[in-house]
Order: structure tokens, then C-alpha cells, then sequence
């Protein structure tokens, strides 16, 4: 892989403790009162050349909003102060802060200075940084790079919250999401020695996209800042917006826009790249995604996530696995094992724990189906105790049906914790309390035809998809008909309900999505575009954006909603959709976490997939219409 050698030396050098009083290598320390001082130590490096000259400037992240303002941590007194990299890149920090909260998020930026041109030569288009994580944690990072790959796995990681270098925040109710973000950073880039993540066995991720984005980066960190940005910033200019200044400000174009202009950016990789191995074309979009395996995963079909954005996925083959925020299994082998089995639906309810159903039961009376409850990371297993008149199963986990299950193959939840099954078989919906007590039976029945999608809207009444014929249905919490329009759809196979009530359709046939109202008007019918190829499930972000996945296409695809500047349907991404470099097989579940990455299980394998910082923070679980964290 072609690095710098001043790289490699630092690198090198860093590891010996013989050397740690050098300029660059060095430790941080400290205290955990929060009051005493701290040390960090690293360098900038521009592709292969010391950044000399450049000013460094360390923050903690903003609580006031998506992009609110960071606040400084290099101060004399109250007053924000800069440190300034040598002649060969190397910067220390030692006694100018201290963690006055452990549980800040903490980044580096680096702002102009000189990448080894004639002396004097300032590039203020220079801007790159380095996400470091929680304050607390800082003593684990021995040495610091800040480097084009450290900027770009930052950019993609991080970008839900970050608007600029100064302006990186998010709400403080989302504690979580910004939290992952960070470490989520960490499995693109090492930010000790600014190379490549190593992997877990079962992690992938796109590693000459990486590198290849870094090395279009290089191309105008390298330079004096001007003619040698020029094509960059042109290539990062997005639709109907405005070129950007600084190199920062163009990864974050770039991966805010991965359909926008693929091939000039690709085309701006100088001859001799630094970072490698690279791509040897351009990519179908500047996507980011991380592949994860284990944990049982076996055709896997409904996926959902919890408060904390642990992913949950049910299998076809009759497993549910559990995934942290950063795709580590929380079980080898998964859950229910030898109770589940042909699974279709999930759904995480406002207890965070875990309902999935089986279409069919081949190993129970009666045969038509059931859901299994699981408790989630939250409440702790309870094995052995009784709910709702269920005993568990051998497993520990709760089986429950009545004569009103028939083949459910979808589920939904509301805010009081109720389980909404769909039976597929009558055409109709059962509801049941958290404890299992069935509730309610036959709603929706006479005016639905084998429903493969429900949602529960805010009144706690229910939408139907209905792949059966060409409608959806409304129905309120008393089984009562709102709507049913039958020219809105082709074969309702997702839906999804916005923040002002409206259905959101993916129409498995005709490749299309509609739009139904409350009351039944349709607004959007059958339309095309965004990629949209045999849709399967559809999600809505805190954006009120839409979100769905390409079970044909392998793809999943961006369109508009009624918050957005564009006309509600219009596709965001391309023709194809994104993540066709991705290696989907048969998406078949999307959902999205606090971060705002989004989640999708590959039915046609073993798999699931997550794209790093593609929609906007959401809080998890959706119950029932989304908002944010």
C-alpha cells in the first residue's frame, strides 16, 4: 500500500518508549476528576508530505442541535488559543486543556498551513480533521494523526452532525447517536497512525472507496490552494449549491450527494495516489458501507433497532441475532433457536424488547402461526418467569397465538406497547397487549387482501399494505374504515407513515411508491425514479425523507418527502439507486439508527449491511411516526 515514509518513521518511532519525549510522540494523561491537565501529541501529513505550519485546533462536540457549535478546548484562561505544527507536522498539546466533561466527543482539526512546497507557501483551502472519541477514553490514542483518511472516514461517519470544523453537535437527548458516530469512525481509519482500520473477522468495509476518496483529497491538500482545488471543488459542487472553500467542506458535499458528479471526483486521484490499494474505476457512488456477518444470520428478512441502535434482525431459517451499533454479534448463534422459524416480521417496541412472528408453526397447535417475544438488552433475560399466561418455551423465550393468528408475515407497535400482527392468510389484523393478551381480532377484515405491511398510526389505528390487490388500508382503533382507496397502489409490499399521517407505499410491482392520505386522497400515485426497482420495505427519517430498499435492485433508494425543498416523491439518488458497489443480495429489511446509518439484511444470504451516515438521525424505536432522537 503506498504511504508516506514520514508516516511509516512516526509510526514506527511512536511505539518505542524510549523515544517518547520526541516531538510527536506521546501519550495523553488524564486525570479522572476532569481537572487536570492532558497531553496529546501527533502530526498532519498531506499524502505523503508534513503539513508544517498548520494550526491545530482540538474541540468537544456541540449539544444544542444537529451542527450546532463545538466548543473549543485549547484556552488560556477563557480565551481559545491555537497550536501550530513544526516544520515536519508535528504538534503537542500538553497542559492547554482538560476534560471538563469524560463524555465529551472530542476531534482535531487542522487548518492551512504549508504541505511541503516552497517555503512560505500557505494552503488555506486545508482543512482536515481526526475524530478521537470520548473525552474520558482520550489515554487509549498514543499518538495522533490528521490526515486526508482520517478526514474522510470522519466526514462519513459524522456527517448527520457535523456542518463545518467548528460546528459538529447533536442533540443532547441523543447522547447515543453522536457517541456511535464516533466510534464508527474508528472502523474506517486507525486514527493513531492515520492508515486503514484492521477488521474484525466478520466486518467489511469498502476499503479502495476509502482510500480512493482520500487520494481525490490529497490532490488539493498537496497543492498551494488554488489551481490545484480548483477540479475538486468543482467535482464537490452539489446540484444547485454552491462551491466549497476548504477540503473539509468538499468530502462532506461529496458524501452528501454520492450521486452527484461520481466520475469527476474519481477523476481527480492524481497519478501517484497516496493511499492504495485504490480503485481502478469509478464507483457507482460515494456510499459508504460495512458489511457484517455472524451471530446466526441466515436469510435474513425484518430488521428493526433499539434505543441505543443495537440492530436486531430475524432469519428466514429461524434465528434472531443481535448486533451492537458497530456490528459486533451479541451471540455467536443468535436467539430461538428450535422456536423460530420462517420469520418475516419484526418489530422493537417501546420497552425495547423484541417481538418476531412465524408465518408458520410447524413444531405447535395450531399451524396457521405465532410471535415469539424476546426481552432486549434493556430489561435482561427473564427465563422462566410467565407472561400473560405463557409459559416459555425451552429456550426461555414466549410464544404466544390465539385462533385469530392466520400466516402473519408483519408487525407493528404503539406507544402504549401493544403488538399489531397482520394475518396475510384472513386478511386482517390481531392485537395484542405486551403482556400477550390478545386485545382485539379481525380488524381491517372485508377490506384488505393479503396484507404483507402494517403500521400503527398515533391514534392507535392501523395501515395495511395490501399486495393482494391495488389498495391500503386505514382502519381506527375500533376496526372502524377510514380509508381504502383501490387505484393508489401495484402491489403494496412496505409502508411507512410520515410525521403529518400520511401512508407511504413501495409498490413491489411497477417499481414505483405512492402516497395515500388519511382520509384516502392520493396525493402521489405509482411514481417512478430514485432507482426505485422492485421495492421491497420502506422507511421515513426525522427528516421526513423516504428510504427504500431495492429487493431486485440491489440498491436502496432516496426520495423526497413532504419536509423536503424538492416535490414530495422526487428521487434523490440515482437512477440506480445507492450501495450497488455494496454487494447487496435481495435487501429485504431497512431501518436507521440514532446516527442516521442506515441498516439493510440481505435475505439472499448470510449478511446484513450498514451505510455509514446516509439518513438523518432518528430516534429508535419508531413508535409510531418518526422524530428526532
Amino acid at each position: 500500500m503506498p504511504t508516506s515514509h514520514s508516516q511509516r518513521v512516526f509510526a514506527l518511532l511512536c511505539a518505542v518508549p524510549l523515544v517518547l519525549s520526541m516531538a510527536g510522540c506521546g501519550a495523553g494523561v488524564l486525570a479522572t476528576n476532569g481537572t487536570e491537565s492532558v497531553q496529546i501529541r501527533g502530526n498532519v501529513i498531506g499524502g505523503q508530505q508534513p503539513v508544517a505550519s498548520s494550526d491545530i485546533k482540538l474541540y468537544a462536540a456541540g449539544t444544542a442541535g444537529n451542527g450546532s457549535a463545538s466548543r473549543p478546548m485549547l484556552l488560556s484562561g477563557t480565551t481559545p488559543i491555537t497550536v501550530t505544527t513544526d516544520q515536519n507536522g508535528n504538534f503537542s498539546i500538553t497542559g492547554d486543556y482538560a476534560c471538563s466533561n469524560l463524555e465529551d466527543q472530542v476531534y482535531i482539526v487542522a487548518q492551512g498551513g504549508n504541505p511541503g512546497l516552497t517555503a512560505g507557501t500557505n494552503n488555506a483551502a486545508l482543512t482536515l480533521m481526526t475524530a478521537l472519541g470520548r473525552c474520558g477514553d482520550l489515554p487509549t490514542t498514543q499518538f495522533i494523526t490528521v490526515n486526508e483518511l482520517t478526514t474522510v472516514a470522519a466526514a462519513w461517519a459524522l456527517t448527520p452532525f457535523l456542518k463545518d470544523a467548528a460546528d459538529l453537535g447533536a442533540t443532547a437527548t441523543n447522547t447515543a447517536g453522536i457517541r456511535n458516530g464516533f466510534l464508527n469512525s474508528r472502523l474506517l481509519v486507525d486514527p493513531g497512525t492515520g492508515f486503514d482500520a484492521t477488521a474484525t473477522a466478520n466486518l467489511k468495509v469498502e476499503t479502495r472507496k476509502l482510500n480512493t476518496l482520500a487520494d481525490a483529497l490529497a490532490s488539493c491538500v498537496n497543492s498551494d490552494g488554488t489551481s490545484g482545488c480548483s477540479t475538486l471543488f468543482a467535482a464537490a459542487t452539489p446540484p444547485s449549491g454552491t462551491a466549497p472553500a476548504n477540503t473539509l467542506a468538499a468530502v462532506l458535499n461529496i458524501v452528501r450527494n454520492p450521486s452527484n458528479k461520481v466520475t469527476d471526483v474519481f477523476n481527480t486521484v492524481g497519478t501517484v495516489p497516496p493511499f492504495g490499494p485504490t480503485l481502478t474505476k469509478a464507483p457507482s457512488d460515494w456510499t459508504m458501507s460495512l458489511t457484517v456477518s455472524g451471530g446466526g444470520v441466515s436469510l435474513p428478512t425484518g430488521l428493526a433497532l433499539d434505543a441505543e441502535g443495537n440492530v436486531w434482525v430475524a432469519s428466514y431459517n429461524g434465528v434472531l441475532s443481535a448486533f451492537t451499533p458497530q456490528g459486533a454479534p451479541m451471540s455467536s448463534t443468535g436467539y430461538g433457536v428450535g422456536t423460530l422459524s420462517e420469520s418475516y416480521g419484526l418489530v422493537v417496541d417501546t420497552n425495547d424488547d423484541i417481538w418476531v412472528t412465524i408465518e408458520e408453526q410447524p413444531h405447535h397447535t395450531p399451524t396457521r402461526g405465532s410471535m415469539v417475544k424476546f426481552h432486549g438488552v434493556k430489561t435482561g433475560a427473564t427465563a422462566g418467569n410467565t407472561i400473560g399466561g405463557f409459559a416459555p418455551d425451552s429456550t426461555g423465550n414466549y410464544v404466544f397465538y390465539d385462533g385469530s393468528v392466520d400466516y402473519p408475515v408483519a408487525l407493528s407497535a404503539d406507544t402504549n406497547g401493544n403488538i399489531f400482527m397482520d394475518n396475510s392468510a384472513n386478511a386482517s389484523v390481531t392485537v395484542f397487549s405486551n403482556t400477550g393478551a390478545a386485545l382485539l381480532d379481525g380488524l381491517g377484515s372485508g377490506a384488505s387482501a393479503q396484507p404483507l405491511a402494517i403500521a400503527v398510526d398515533t391514534a392507535h389505528g392501523v395501515w395495511l399494505a395490501n399486495q393482494g390487490d391495488q389498495s391500503v388500508t386505514h382502519v381506527d382503533a375500533s376496526g372502524n374504515v377510514l380509508a381504502h382507496p383501490t387505484n393508489c397502489c401495484n402491489g403494496a409490499n412496505g409502508l411507512a407513515l410520515d410525521g403529518f399521517g400520511n401512508a407511504w407505499v413501495a409498490n413491489y410491482y411497477g417499481s414505483t411508491i405512492s402516497e395515500v392520505g388519511p382520509t384516502g386522497t392520493v396525493p402521489i400515485a405509482l411514481q417512478a425514479g430514485g432507482g426505485l426497482n422492485t421495492p421491497g420495505n420502506i422507511v421515513i427519517d426525522a427528516a421526513q425523507d423516504i428510504w427504500v430498499d431495492n429487493y431486485r435492485g440491489t440498491s436502496f433508494s432516496h426520495l423526497a418527502g413532504n419536509s423536503s425543498t424538492l416535490a414530495p416523491g422526487t428521487g434523490i439518488s440515482g437512477s440506480k439507486g445507492y450501495g450497488q458497489d455494496a454487494g447487496l443480495m435481495l435487501p429485504f429489511g431497512i431501518g436507521f439508527d440514532p446516527t442516521g446509518n442506515i441498516w439493510l439484511s440481505n435475505f439472499g444470504g448470510t449478511t446484513i449491511t450498514m451505510f455509514f451516515g446516509a439518513a438523518t438521525p432518528t430516534r429508535t424505536p419508531v413508535v409510531p411516526a418518526p422524530v428526532a432522537p
